[in-house]
């Protein structure tokens, strides 16, 4: 595959502002839509800044990079991103469709900062066994889309991204599929712990769901806070009492917590969303 321009360095201490943002702050969400067609750039800016988002532009990967570090203010460059999978690796050349430069830059992005949003956007062609690449090791906020969807759909995978989950169209891959291949990637040591966490998923209520969410995402206790106006002790009481209620609270020291709940949670959401 083509790799991205690796450009100026972006630090893991970078992104993680864009998590964890002064008590204060109560900026604009902002979105940095990556897509090499202007047109589609615009006509998703139009919708999104009526919608109360602030924009940020890029039209190939070198590019989205590099606005992703944070200013000389320390202020967070984006929130969260929408990518097109095809796209043109530096400014100047034109997109491979072979190539899926977006999904490696989705990827590049979440291993700095695994609680950063990720809408993808596939034109036409199934990149599922590509993204299953980019989920089966946990990671959530990920979004992956049809190019051309209706602007509602676009505006709830982004929240839903910010807010930790994971998101597949069925028209551009089969979920169905998606979700058991990511059983089948499950190691033996913790097969057994997430497959019946899975199925004690919808014992959650919906609050601790929600925390469930943003915690398997990665977001911080105080960012899980923040976002939904409670206590960080509240948050704290909220994470032993779901991983008491999933089961994973007593597992083997060589084994984490959150990397089980984030693939419980990433299989239950697959399982949920087929047609």
């Amino acid at each position: 595959m083509a790799p991205i321009a690796s450009s100026a360095p972006c630090t893991a201490a970078t992104l993680t502002t864009m998590r964890n943002p002064p008590p204060t702050c109560t900026a604009t969400p902002t979105i940095l839509l990556v897509d090499d067609d202007a047109f589609n750039r615009e006509g998703m800016r139009l919708y999104l800044e009526q919608e109360g988002f602030a924009i940020l532009e890029a039209g190939d990967a070198a590019t989205a990079w590099q606005m992703l570090d944070a200013s000389e203010t320390g202020a967070p460059a984006a929130d969260a991103a929408v990518i097109d999978i095809s796209l043109p690796a530096e400014p100047g050349q034109k997109a491979q469709p072979n190539y899926s430069v977006g999904i490696q830059l989705a990827g590049r992005i979440k291993d700095v900062d695994p609680a950063f949003g990720i809408v993808l956007f596939s034109a036409y062609e199934d990149r599922g066994a590509e993204v299953l690449e980019l989920i089966q090791v946990g990671r959530r906020g990920i979004a992956y889309k049809l190019k051309g969807c209706q602007p509602a759909a676009l505006l709830a995978a982004l929240r839903g991204v910010m807010a930790g989950q994971v998101i597949i169209d069925p028209e551009v891959t089969n979920v169905h599929s998606l979700a058991d291949r990511l059983a089948q990637c499950l190691a033996p040591d913790e097969r057994a712990y997430v497959e019946a966490a899975v199925g004690l998923l919808a014992q959650l209520t919906p609050r601790e769901r929600e925390v469930a969410d943003r915690v398997a995402a990665a977001h911080s206790n105080e960012g899980i806070a923040r976002a939904l106006a409670i206590e960080p002790k509240s948050v704290e009481n909220y994470v032993s009492r779901i991983y008491d209620k999933l089961g994973l609270n007593d597992i083997p020291r060589d084994l984490r917590k959150v990397v089980l709940l984030a693939k419980a949670c990433m299989i239950f959401d697959l399982r949920g969303q087929r047609r």
